[in-house]
């Protein structure tokens, strides 16, 4: 499959994986060809990109970060009506065990973001990726902070208003202030309230709560930075950024929004480019990206689209192709 921009779709391009809905339903199976009403309706719901059958793709394949049935979990416990109790609380731990579990069979592999054809809406995109993301991101320390963590990022969509309208923008500080007052009542680990109240605090002193460096908590250092990075790759009030340009633009704010060891960590687990993107080099040669190694995930392996190399497999970790370097998606829908 390749995943083509919205903008290169055509009448007549065959899905290659299923369009799903913000409640789950399927709303285009895999096979569908594609009409100019599809196409327009496409548009309207946001979605940036869909992947769609390609001659000479048909062995590439992409596989979630996280299983369908467990996103499904995530959006039905983020959206039920109701306030927040003690059983509500236990759920939500119930789906970050889950998580965790599939966490751990993938982390050999980058962390390629859930794209919003999978979920339904920007909001939701965005939110199961900052939950799957800040697990990743606390995969290393022991298993009671990553979860700690990751569950402030879960309780972070609880009646939040972008599951009614699917819009990403930044957070509004009091809702987390909000949620913290109401999880007071609860025996909620410390670490996620700490979590919760500090990751609007930033590296050089500039963020709310008015700390600097090292006195901003581990937890609120990761759920800050992945808000930051997915906000840019999901924003509705503004033009979202791909992912390569979002990550740029946070490794570029090391050391005075976030410290430089998370901002590396987040470059050694997040995946720049997807499996199936058509890519720049920067020597003008095309390629699609194959797959994304978990050990170099800004040097993944690709296949050579032009050239005298046009069939190639490269992995581009090997010494010998430090020379090509991938400068951006390929802004055409075909090449030379």
């Amino acid at each position: 499959m390749r995943l083509l921009p919205i903008n290169q779709l055509q009448p007549g391009d065959i899905t290659a994986d299923t369009l799903r809905s913000a409640d789950g339903r399927i709303l285009l199976r895999a096979g569908v060809e594609l009409t100019e009403s599809m196409l327009r309706t496409l548009t309207r719901w946001n979605i940036p990109a869909l992947p769609v059958e390609w001659p000479g793709f048909e062995d590439i394949d992409t596989t979630l970060v996280l299983s369908a049935p467990l996103i499904d979990d995530m959006v039905k416990w983020a959206s039920q009506s109701g306030p927040l109790t003690w059983d509500v609380i236990n759920q939500g731990q119930h789906i970050l065990r889950k998580m965790w579990d599939e966490q751990l069979d993938a982390h050999g592999s980058a962390f390629e973001l859930i794209p919003v054809y999978q979920v339904g809406t920007p909001f939701l995109s965005y939110y199961v990726n900052l939950v799957g993301l800040v697990m990743r991101l606390g995969y290393q320390l022991a298993p009671e902070w990553a979860e700690a963590y990751a569950l402030a990022a879960l309780l972070m969509g609880f009646h939040h208003k972008g599951l009614q309208d699917g819009q990403v923008r930044e957070e509004d500080p009091h809702h987390a202030l909000s949620l913290v007052k109401e999880l007071r009542q609860f025996q909620v680990p410390s670490p996620t309230i700490t979590t919760l109240l500090q990751h609007h605090a930033r590296y050089d002193g500039s963020g709310v709560p008015n700390l600097k460096g090292e006195e901003i908590y581990r937890g609120a250092m990761i759920l800050g930075l992945a808000e930051n990075f997915l906000t840019l790759v999901f924003q509705t009030n503004e033009p979202a950024l791909p992912a390569h340009e979002a990550l740029e633009w946070v490794v570029g704010g090391a050391g005075m929004d976030f410290s430089l060891e998370t901002v590396k960590k987040l470059q050694r687990i997040i995946a720049p480019y997807a499996t199936g993107q058509v890519v720049s080099l920067g020597n003008h040669d095309v390629a699609v990206v194959r797959r994304v190694p978990s050990d170099w995930p800004s040097r993944p392996i690709i296949g050579l689209l032009n050239g005298k190399d046009a069939g190639l497999i490269i992995d581009l970790r090997d010494p010998d192709q430090q020379t090509r370097v991938i400068t951006g998606i390929y802004p055409e829908r075909l090449w030379p």
